[in-house]
């Protein structure tokens, strides 16, 4: 059996959808959707850019250089924020889909295809930060769809506040479709697809506080 892979209905319909996915054979159209999604998170990335978001770790040189030096640096900027769309979408898909593997009895691909289904969430909630980032001046860890707001009622601790502000609804919805897709398509028992699950998101929520509780300009 060859199974079509198709993104929309995978998240309407993730029962049939991890049904046919787990009797198939081979997964047909793979290459070309993990193609688009490459592309639109480098388009998410790059307009985050654009926006100057993070721009923040060298503001002082951009306004101190001429004209022309601020445009080179600009373009530079989302360049960069360009391949870190690259990156993230490869963490997220292969990297993960790489952990599973690791930890499962199930084969690769079809783990490629359970974070084909939930990655545009990951996207959503970028999308939704630009513009609550330009529109409202709200950073990503003070995100209304985030714990991190209610971190910030609780402690002063940077790190802490952008540790929660990293659990959000978006990253709810995909452990749960994660979770939802393992079950049927893993022996492996609930309670340590869990764990398997939690764990490599913990891993991602951590280093991305860590990143965030740097100071660049100091480093730089």
């Amino acid at each position: 059996m060859i199974y079509q892979l198709r993104i929309l209905k995978g998240l309407l319909y993730p029962k049939r959808s991890f049904f046919q996915l787990e009797k198939a054979e081979s997964v047909y159209d793979l290459r070309l959707k993990l193609f688009l999604l490459f592309l639109m998170s480098t388009l998410v990335f790059a307009v985050s850019g654009f926006a100057g978001i993070g721009s923040h770790v060298f503001s002082s040189e951009l306004t101190e250089g001429s004209s022309g030096e601020f445009e080179w640096l600009k373009s530079y900027f989302i360049a960069g924020r360009f391949i870190l769309g690259l990156f993230y979408a490869a963490l997220i898909i292969f990297f993960q889909a790489l952990w599973f593997w690791t930890l499962t009895d199930v084969p690769y691909s079809k783990l490629v295809v359970l974070q084909a289904f939930i990655f545009p969430i990951l996207l959503l909630e970028q999308a939704i930060n630009i513009f609550l980032t330009v529109q409202l001046n709200l950073p990503w860890s003070s995100s209304p769809f985030s714990l991190g707001p209610i971190a910030q009622y609780m402690t002063d601790k940077r790190y802490f506040i952008y540790f929660l502000g990293c659990i959000s609804l978006f990253k709810v919805w995909v452990i749960s479709i994660q979770l939802y897709g393992l079950r049927i398509l893993s022996r492996r028992r609930q309670l340590s697809l869990f764990g398997i699950v939690l764990g490599v998101h913990l891993i991602f929520w951590l280093g991305s506080a860590f990143l965030a509780f740097l100071d660049f300009k100091k480093i730089l």
